[in-house]
């Protein structure tokens, strides 16, 4: 455990800066994702829209992508949904989880390092995963949206630039 802290530490510090933007299928890093993640206990379930490839770090995205489902397996009741989407300027996935959700007012603090939404999902963790996934959308030129599910749970939408 001592040692993902510190590793998550390194990577927040250093930025993963050392990776070149590749024109890259959102969908099939979803899919490598869904793959690794099949042998947990609970349901993954995967909805995919067309969505052209468009340029990024695949390995700081597929991070962006892994620590969200993390947090949602983590927080959730075992069900999480992983889904792509284009609106035709920008290409976007989102994970979702059927846990407690996190209260409104604690969501923006979430990105900040060492935050976490202690009150409603428990403190596991060394609450760096939320400030490393923004940090990775910010310098795509891409944003990161949290909200709660009507039905339960929390909402993570990412979205990335087609430039």
């Amino acid at each position: 455990d001592m040692d993902a802290i510190i590793n998550q530490f390194i990577a927040y510090i250093r930025q993963d800066q050392e990776a070149n933007r590749e024109q890259i299928q959102l969908n099939d890093l979803l899919q490598d994702i869904a793959q690794a993640e099949a042998n947990r206990d609970g349901e993954i379930v995967l909805t995919l829209s067309e969505c052209p490839e468009i340029p990024m770090q695949a390995v700081a995205i597929k991070r962006v992508i892994s620590n969200l489902v993390e947090n949602a397996f983590r927080y959730g009741n075992g069900w999480v949904r992983l889904s792509s989407s284009f609106d035709g300027r920008q290409v976007g996935f989102s994970v979702e989880d059927n846990g407690p959700g996190i209260p409104n007012e604690q969501i923006p603090k979430l990105f900040q390092p060492f935050t976490q939404g202690d009150i409603a999902r428990g403190s596991v963790g060394s609450g760096l995963g939320l400030a490393i996934i923004k940090r990775i959308v910010d310098r795509h030129q891409g944003k990161v949206v949290l909200t709660n599910r009507p039905e339960g749970g929390l909402h993570a939408q990412v979205w990335l630039p087609l430039e």
